[in-house]
């Protein structure tokens, strides 16, 4: 009876360590689970950053493009003043055209850098490990659809 009492005992504490192993890898996992959606959503964010940006780029070029022909269909004796004006307009909404062109172009190179590291196999283990967390992700959620 003793030995039996000895034995329950024994299997009780290796099932208790057992499930303290189990219960620690599952804190791990759920901190590397918000790690990943964190970084998930802000790859969403920059995403939508870069998309909101391009809309602009293509709203001011229209802009530019209508006043550079409405500036070609002033009749020449129109004052001087609305051509400058219109000149003005259209040469502030250039630049702001070229610096949004810019920064796309900036965070689209910051994109294909990182894709290019990650084909190279040289990112970070953490940033490689939770980027196929989201891949997973990403998959699950289009099988549940």
């Amino acid at each position: 009876v003793q030995r039996e009492a000895l034995f329950m005992k024994s299997e009780r504490h290796a099932a208790e360590a057992q499930l303290a192993t189990a219960e620690q890898q599952l804190r791990g996992l759920r901190t590397e689970a918000e790690r990943a959606r964190q970084a998930q959503s802000r790859a969403q964010e920059a995403l939508d950053k870069a998309k909101e940006k391009d809309k602009k780029i293509t709203e001011l070029s229209k802009e530019v493009f209508s006043l550079k022909e409405a500036l070609k269909e002033q009749p020449a004796s129109t004052a001087s003043s609305e051509v400058e004006a219109l000149r003005g307009q259209v040469k502030a909404l250039q630049e702001q055209l070229e610096e949004a062109a810019r920064d796309h172009s900036a965070v689209v190179a910051l994109y294909r850098s990182h894709l290019l590291y990650a084909i190279q196999g040289q990112m970070d283990e953490d940033v490689q490990r939770i980027l196929s967390q989201i891949v997973q992700m990403q998959r699950l959620q289009a099988q549940g659809r």
